[in-house]
């Protein structure tokens, strides 16, 4: 097995509570953070504008929030990419 295999592989070693950025990308600013806040709940992510598109047709949005444990980074994940609001969740 090639080095590039075994790390592609490996999962990173996070310690939890952490401080994690999610970057989501989709049309409507409003409701982007609309479903960064829902993922997220009851915590608040500090939630900025990215990047918006040169026609403005998109907009970037980071938010960061401190997870607690690799389910609820995962699950914050999940209601993301699930979102018909969310075009893209990084």
């Amino acid at each position: 097995m090639s080095n590039e295999n075994i790390l592609s592989q490996r999962k990173p070693e996070i310690s939890y509570p952490c401080v994690w950025e999610y970057k989501v990308i989709g049309p409507d600013k409003n409701r982007l953070e609309a479903a960064l806040y829902a993922a997220c709940a009851p915590s608040v992510p500090s939630v900025s504008v990215s990047n918006v598109s040169a026609k403005g047709t998109y907009f970037s949005l980071n938010a960061v929030i401190e997870v607690r444990d690799e389910a609820m980074r995962l699950a914050i994940f999940e209601f993301l990419q699930s979102s018909p609001d969310v075009k893209v969740v990084i």
